[in-house]
């Protein structure tokens, strides 16, 4: 387990129709935030136990005040040699390049379409503009990498696949299309699923598919490029097919929980254990003890009404 995503917030300045639970995610349960200075001692800790690249999630994460320091003093923690960031957007086109300056190494940005109309329907924001004035300040401050992600839902976005598919033949970036997941069961719609396959086809209809080089804790997407391309696609099938034999990623929750699985129901409750007294060797235990049972493999959750498990907001998308 090298790989850790951690989410630092989870507020948002949207309000996504497959990400929040109904009612919105403030008054979710349990997620009360964890400290900067928290974070950073249980960074420290995973980071001794192996842990080389840690992702910063949301909600959003740049909404929360003070990103920039912890990114900065996340780069001075031993071992961790990459620092990534999934954001909506929207911030970026004023704040790329302190991000990079800060320490970030890589971008993810979420992006399910590309008219404006659709857009606002699906984010509850009239923000595309920013968005993509926000792709292309990320490409300006020269970031490793930037990722654009897009949730593909069938009879919402399906008919845009081509479009997007098209950004990575003028644009340095790599699109990820991503299987609608039942990640906050609340909001989960069969009907909305497309099968992976189905999303390769219609990216097919443009050109042939070439492997790309894969990357260091490249994650489970399939990489290819089309011909000519000034960037890659990825393929993520995060329900037709499970990834878990080379799963090397961990969730710690903005509340401090820690998650061996995004589908699983078990964690282990870190911020009570800082705050306990406990001392990183004991703690470094406790998560030694988790992995130790943690799933071989996933299953997906189930019942629409289940409370007990927290939204993505919190869990970090």
């Amino acid at each position: 387990m090298e790989y850790l995503r951690m989410s630092v917030t989870d507020r948002c300045d949207m309000k996504c129709a497959y990400c929040m639970p109904t009612g919105g995610a403030e008054r979710a349960e349990g997620c009360d935030m964890l400290k900067f200075s928290e974070f950073l001692t249980l960074a420290e800790i995973f980071a001794r136990m192996g842990v080389r690249k840690i992702r910063l999630t949301g909600g959003e994460p740049l909404v929360r005040k003070g990103i920039l320091g912890f990114v900065r003093a996340l780069g001075r923690v031993p071992g961790v040699e990459q620092i990534a960031l999934t954001t909506n957007g929207v911030r970026l086109p004023r704040m790329a390049a302190e991000l990079k300056e800060a320490g970030i190494d890589t971008l993810n940005i979420s992006l399910d379409s590309l008219r404006p109309d659709r857009y606002a329907a699906i984010t509850g924001l009239d923000t595309l503009t920013q968005t993509l004035d926000g792709i292309r300040a990320a490409l300006a401050a020269r970031f490793e990498r930037v990722k654009v992600n897009v949730v593909v839902m069938k009879g919402v976005n399906d008919d845009e696949i081509a479009a997007f598919a098209r950004m990575s033949l003028s644009l340095p970036v790599q699109v990820r299309f991503i299987e609608f997941m039942p990640a906050t069961p609340s909001v989960w719609s069969e009907a909305r699923f497309m099968n992976i396959d189905a999303v390769r086809a219609a990216v097919e209809e443009i050109g042939e598919l070439t492997p790309a080089t894969p990357q260091q804790w490249g994650g489970p997407a399939k990489v290819y490029r089309l011909p000519g391309a000034a960037g890659e696609v990825g393929f993520i099938a995060a329900v037709s097919r499970h990834f878990c034999d080379d799963c090397n990623r961990l969730r710690l929750t903005s509340s401090g929980k820690l998650m061996t699985c995004l589908f699983g129901k078990e964690d282990l409750d870190l911020a009570a254990s800082l705050r306990g007294g406990a001392d990183p060797r004991t703690i470094a235990d406790s998560i030694t003890a988790a992995l130790a049972v943690k799933n071989a493999v996933r299953t997906l959750p189930g019942d629409p009404h289940d409370r007990t498990r927290p939204s993505m907001t919190c869990i970090g998308g």
